[in-house]
């Protein structure tokens, strides 16, 4: 889900979810978007990449 909001901003995954985080879809390629969440997801504690990981996990795409 991460990727996705990413690439496509908060509306792309919740629809009318008004955010000021832009879509970098258009500027990052998806190799690019996927390296910068792997440094980002590297700088959280341990109970957080679990979390994520588990919820990451459960991701239906939807």
């Amino acid at each position: 889900m991460l990727f996705q909001i990413t690439k496509g901003g908060v509306g792309a995954v919740v629809p009318g979810y008004e955010s000021d985080m832009p879509a970098f879809g258009e500027d990052l390629t998806d190799a690019e978007i996927a390296a910068i969440l792997v440094y980002i997801k590297s700088t959280w504690p341990e109970r957080q990449r679990e979390f994520q990981a588990e919820v990451s996990a459960n991701d239906t795409g939807g």
